[in-house]
């Protein structure tokens, strides 16, 4: 049975403030709790229902941690959804260092108030789908760890490395060091013209106004993509989930051709 301080203590954490006073953030959900389990991503305790402990037994029998059973009724305090699903699981927020040597050598998604937590949570997925391990986000983006966005990230919160920082000056040190600043904007260079590096950051910015003034004037190649008919009603832009995933996935075309050694420009680093 549960206690009233595990249901202060897990509902608490729909908050920011006691998500980083506890160091914790929820995930919920059947899919959610099994990926947690068996990658093994820093899971502190489960709260399931009888139903779900059975069915996934091989992967709570591993589990070193506190397991709690709970009815679909406690389920539902605990929960942050209408209709939660099974199973809750509390884990420890990460807090990855930042590793110039490995940012250096990849991709690395720079978003720049991305405050929606849908976007935020997709935009996650597009990082993991195209093996993008750093995110870099301005602190008055969405926050990583809110429901909505651990929800919405279907679990690539658990692939990718998410990192809190003021963008201007993580924008300067990467241009001292001497890598690419891609831009996505309205009017640039087509992407699937320009020339496209291994590595580098791919700015993105907030849903409504874009990249600021203050992010352009680091941008050293700004990148469109190009609509297939001229823009009007019902087909002004795409949003910043789709054109992230339009610009990784050509980034990525092109450094697969250049592997096949098919006919391709993408440039290898300097």
């Amino acid at each position: 049975m549960l206690t009233k301080t595990q249901v202060r203590d897990v509902v608490s954490l729909q908050e920011k403030k006691a998500r980083d006073r506890l160091g914790l953030y929820v995930a919920e959900g059947d899919k959610l709790v099994r990926e947690a389990l068996a990658l093994g991503s820093g899971v502190e305790s489960v709260y399931a229902v009888a139903e779900w402990l059975r069915d996934s037994s091989s992967l709570v029998e591993a589990f070193p941690g506190a397991v709690v059973e709970v009815s679909a009724d406690e389920l539902r305090r605990l929960s942050a959804q209408k209709t939660p699903n099974g199973a809750l699981a509390l884990l420890r927020q990460p807090h990855p260092l930042l590793d110039w040597r490995t940012l250096s050598a990849d991709l690395v998604l720079v978003l720049d108030a991305v405050r929606d937590p849908g976007n935020l949570g997709s935009l996650l997925r597009v990082a993991a789908w195209f093996g993008i391990a750093d995110v870099v986000a301005s602190p008055d983006s969405a926050d990583a760890f809110q429901p909505k966005v651990v929800q919405a990230s279907m679990g690539a919160l658990f692939h990718v490395r998410v990192h809190s920082l003021d963008i201007a000056s993580f924008l300067v040190e990467a241009r001292d060091r001497g890598l690419p600043i891609y831009g996505a904007v309205l009017q640039g260079d087509s992407i699937y013209e320009a020339d496209l590096e291994r590595r580098g950051l791919i700015l993105f910015g907030n849903e409504s106004s874009g990249l600021s003034e203050e992010l352009l004037r680091f941008v050293s190649h700004r990148l469109v993509i190009p609509a297939w008919q001229e823009s009007g009603p019902g087909r002004d832009s795409l949003n910043v989930t789709m054109a992230a995933a339009v610009v990784c996935s050509e980034f990525r075309r092109r450094a697969s051709r250049s592997d096949t050694g098919e006919r391709g420009r993408c440039a290898e680093p300097a």
